[in-house]
């Protein structure tokens, strides 16, 4: 039965990764105002996030992403992020002799890189590493402002915090809890139904800016069972100097170019596996 689920979880391409943490307050500030202030060209924010893919508890695939997100002058225009991952031994055992179980492996051997600049997302390491040609060392293709394991609940999308806000439930000690539709949020995660229900905690510090961030999302499994999606994100250096380049021309390749395209990955967004094919 467990491989049952299992297969299910792998199917349903939508993992649910973080967006920003906080220490939310009953904020003095306007978090809001807060977070534009922040919107200054070569400045920009550390973030470290902890995503998980769980059946009744139990971890399935999880992520560990960290990096720095470089501001413009309306909000994030680059980011880099190194994401290391692992898999419950349950997943191996169901995928050994799977074309699947390949990509998670090598997907859990060397840690991925992302750089998103400008019109392009590049990937480098554990993802890609079967489908580098010689001699390249990235992937480029069309940004799509996702990690490889599923679709962002991004705070820096105008609205989005200031929906959550609204949807708060409680607001006390510089923390803020709530529940909301994915159909309610701006940058509603992809793959996700508009009528499902995400559970959110946000922490800010004493300026109203985001120190962590947690969201959940529950999907039914079946026989009482049930799938688990959360993000746990912290933010650090609110306003420090970021500077993200992309890699050089003769490091990477165009992902239509690849000889064989880049591999599905449970829970990866389908326009990062379709830009090869």
């Amino acid at each position: 039965m467990k491989r049952t689920i299992i297969g299910l979880a792998l199917t349903t391409g939508v993992a649910l990764i973080t967006a920003v943490p906080a220490q939310a307050a009953a904020p003095k500030a306007d978090p809001v105002k807060a977070l534009k202030s922040q919107y200054v060209a070569g400045k920009g924010v550390k973030t470290s996030s902890t995503i998980r893919m769980s059946i009744s508890g139990d971890p399935i695939i999880t992520t560990r992403e960290s990096g720095v997100s470089e501001f413009g002058t309306s909000g994030v225009a680059a980011s880099d992020k190194t994401m290391k991952f692992s898999i419950s031994p349950i997943v191996a055992s169901a995928l050994d002799d799977e074309e699947e179980g390949q990509a998670l492996k090598d997907l859990v051997r060397t840690p991925t890189r992302q750089i998103d600049i400008k019109r392009w997302s590049y990937l480098s390491g554990g993802l890609v590493a079967g489908s580098l040609p010689e001699g390249k060392t990235w992937v480029r293709g069309p940004r799509v402002n996702a990690s490889p394991l599923g679709p962002e609940v991004d705070l820096f999308t105008p609205g989005t915090l200031k929906a959550l806000l609204a949807s708060a439930s409680s607001v006390k000690n510089g923390v803020a809890k709530g529940t909301i539709k994915v159909g309610h949020l701006p940058s509603r995660p992809a793959g996700f139904k508009a009528s499902q229900k995400l559970t959110w905690a946000l922490w800010f510090d004493g300026k109203g800016l985001v120190s962590r961030f947690t969201t959940k999302i529950s999907l039914p499994a079946g026989r009482g069972e049930k799938l688990d999606f959360t993000a746990d994100s912290r933010f650090s250096g609110w306003g420090s100097k970021v500077k993200v380049t992309e890699p050089a021309a003769e490091t990477w390749v165009d992902a239509k170019d690849l000889d064989k395209g880049i591999p599905t990955v449970p829970g990866m967004p389908e326009a990062l596996t379709e830009v090869g094919k």
